[in-house]
């Protein structure tokens, strides 16, 4: 945290206290201070002054703080601080009101500890800096089983503000990278719990298993990071883990290294190496089952870890934890590490050496120490400012409760991406004699947004598709199949975007409709959406969706300029008696939203196969008044819904759709696939 924020006051004796200011000087702003309060006093009671007060727009009043602000003092007491420039900041001369019982009763951890207001409020944003490497100063790694996915979601939106996949991160290109290190493997096939966590993946990207059979132990996800990691070319600076039950404010733990001083305002700040920064280990060692639960680790340190496991584990067989045995062990031999170095080096060089070979340990559990790594005492009160981790929080409210009573700031893994919408400026009240048109500005009427208001980085384009799995049937292809699709849309900086939750949803009608509700959700945030089922492939993946649209563009036979009017654009394969709704282009257009809305209102086509919303589609964009948005590709098998009896080499998707379960036809098409992407030529997939 920022250290000119008065985040821990400590009641060390030894505490260094500000100069009063002169007495006069401290009288007569007492009287100003005085005069002021008793002319917003009479302000505030005045019913005229309190019905005319204006507030600033998205501000609470400065008088009655919002609800999900805390104001306790940390004494049971409604309190409401104003933090005043430095040069106010004024020692009272009065004797210090005595803390009651009661807030001495709170934990024995947190004696010296302070409840205080939001200490992120007045934070500026740092400079935008886009990380194109594979280097990351912070890996944050959170060891889970598979069937969390609840604790998993909450972990996204409190720690990363990522609330949905809906304008999604297809590249982290921050100064931080986090996964989900799945311990236990994953549930057993053939469950809605397996289906869910299939479609978790497809979703959001960020889950990884260990190897069968590994445990969650700190030598374990060390060990995956520098090997499993490192073999995809992710390198980083620190390394921080923690388990599914623990609350970590990463904001704060990431602040103080790049500070440079770890627990740098309570009474035992430890100031880190700058000549050896990343040969730091920072937790609990203890030799408790605690002390796996939360630890970071620097990347120095992690590689000197493993160059010296063995031997660190012969230091003490029965001790599990291998952070624990580290500390343990350079305890023992440090003193003679630095007296061999101390012999053969001069004092300079040998200072610098021992900071090489000897970790920096930053204890949170030993008596002399800061115990800012707690357990959670079941309620928020017990946890401060100053506590960065709280581990056994196993309810997902208790969670939540943490990170508003915290005020826990997200730390950015992306930058945002921006949305195409772009909504027309909101019209002031109307008064009784005014008409609406004449609000409006005649110069602005036809001007579109400014241009900081539209999208400037990111994908115009999104590939969407279901990631909602029915049964056992695509449960061993759906996620392959995604990742097909995640690495076309890489290639060619599209979004990607796969749903469930809307086919989920679906109550009076197949679950397949969600597909409308996916496409009206996703649709309003880009300038064309292309919707691709489960089961169809990329095979060509150099064909970009934009330069498929401009072959389009080309080909419309009223020309390029009336092209501007086509909104949908879809496919009637041959001997097909309709449409093909399995892949289709949408642009973000009015016409696009009503059309989804009528399909919407088609009751007919709910429960009626085998059509369902495909017949409803159909139905609606051939009314005449529809024809002239649809771009109709009648009796085309290769643009873009090339099924595989009709495949030759360069077609774009093909659409495996047999009668049956489509499983076994899309492992082939994927492997087929993955064939053409390394230079070999496919010239059939015939399904028999």
């Amino acid at each position: 945290m920022p250290v000119d924020l008065p985040l821990y006051k400590s009641d060390s004796g030894t505490t260094t206290r500000r100069p009063r200011a002169n007495k006069r000087v401290l009288l007569g702003l007492a009287a100003a201070g005085i005069c002021f309060v008793l002319f917003l006093n009479a302000r505030l009671t005045s019913p005229s002054s309190a019905s005319n007060a204006i507030q600033p727009e998205n501000e609470p009043s400065p008088y009655i703080p919002p609800p999900s602000v805390d104001v306790s003092n940390g004494q049971g007491q409604e309190t409401v601080e104003e933090e005043l420039p430095e040069e106010f900041d004024i020692e009272p001369e009065e004797e210090e009101q005595q803390p009651s019982d009661a807030a001495n009763a709170i934990s024995p951890h947190s004696s010296h500890h302070n409840a205080l207001p939001h200490p992120w409020a007045d934070e500026s944003e740092d400079d935008v800096v886009i990380n194109d490497s594979n280097h990351y100063p912070y890996l944050v790694v959170v060891a889970s089983s598979a069937d969390q996915l609840s604790r998993r979601n909450l972990i996204r939106e409190k720690y990363f503000g990522l609330r949905d996949n809906l304008l999604p991160c297809m590249r982290y290109n921050t100064d931080v990278l986090y996964k989900f290190l799945i311990h236990g493997g994953p549930p057993k096939s053939d469950t809605p719990l397996r289906r869910q966590y299939e479609g978790e993946k497809m979703e959001w990207n960020d889950l990884e298993e260990l190897a069968k059979g590994k445990p969650f132990e700190q030598a374990t996800v060390i060990e995956w990071v520098e090997t499993s990691l490192a073999q995809k070319g992710i390198t980083y600076d620190y390394l921080i883990v923690q388990d599914i039950n623990t609350f970590t404010q990463i904001s704060t733990i990431k602040h103080e290294l790049d500070n440079g001083v770890i627990s740098e305002n309570t009474e035992s700040p430890v100031t880190v190496n700058a000549d050896a920064p990343t040969n730091l280990v920072w937790g609990n060692f203890g030799g408790h089952e605690v002390d796996k639960h939360a630890f970071v680790i620097g990347s120095m340190a992690a590689k000197l870890v493993m160059e010296k496991q063995k031997e660190i584990q012969a230091f003490n067989t029965s001790q599990p934890h291998l952070l624990t045995n580290m500390y343990n062990y350079y305890n023992a031999i440090a003193q003679n590490v630095e007296h061999a170095v101390d012999q053969s080096l001069e004092p300079e060089a040998a200072a610098e050496v021992q900071e090489q070979v000897i970790p920096l340990f930053v204890r949170e559990d030993g008596e002399e120490d800061t115990h800012r790594f707690i357990r959670w005492e079941n309620n928020v009160e017990s946890v401060h400012a100053e506590d960065s981790v709280v581990t056994h929080v196993l309810q997902d409210a208790e969670f939540a409760e943490l990170a508003r009573w915290t005020y826990l700031k997200p730390v950015m893994v992306c930058h945002s991406l921006k949305s195409a919408f772009t909504a027309q400026p909101p019209l002031d009240a109307l008064d009784d004699d005014e008409e609406a048109s004449d609000l409006v500005d005649p110069d602005l009427a036809n001007e579109t947004l400014p241009e900081s208001r539209l999208q400037t980085q990111g994908p115009s384009i999104a590939l969407v598709t279901s990631s909602y799995i029915y049964d056992a049937c695509m449960e061993p292809s759906a996620t392959r199949a995604a990742d097909n699709k995640r690495r076309f849309a890489l290639r060619h900086n599209h979004a990607f975007i796969a749903r469930s939750a809307e086919f989920a949803q679906q109550r009076g009608r197949k679950a397949v409709w969600g597909k409308i509700d996916a496409v009206e959700k996703v649709l309003p945030k880009y300038e064309w959406l292309f919707w691709m089922d489960m089961d169809a492939v990329v095979m060509n993946q150099d064909i970009s969706l934009t330069s498929l649209l401009d072959s389009l563009r080309d080909r419309f036979p009223d020309g390029p300029e009336a092209f501007n009017d086509v909104d949908l654009i879809v496919s009637r394969p041959t001997r097909d008696p309709t449409m093909n709704a399995g892949v289709f282009f949408l642009r973000n257009s009015p016409w696009s939203m009503q059309f989804l809305r009528e399909v919407q209102g088609f009751t007919e086509w709910y429960n009626k196969g085998s059509g369902y919303e495909q017949s409803a589609m159909w139905q609606i964009m051939m009314r005449p008044e529809n024809k002239p948005h649809v771009f109709l590709l009648d009796r085309d098998d290769h643009t873009f819904n090339t099924f595989p009896r009709f495949y030759k080499p360069g077609d774009f998707v093909v659409h495996f759709a047999p009668d049956k379960c489509p499983n076994d036809a899309t492992v082939k098409g994927l492997d087929a696939a993955d064939r053409i992407e390394r230079g070999e030529v496919i010239t059939s997939l015939d399904e028999e």
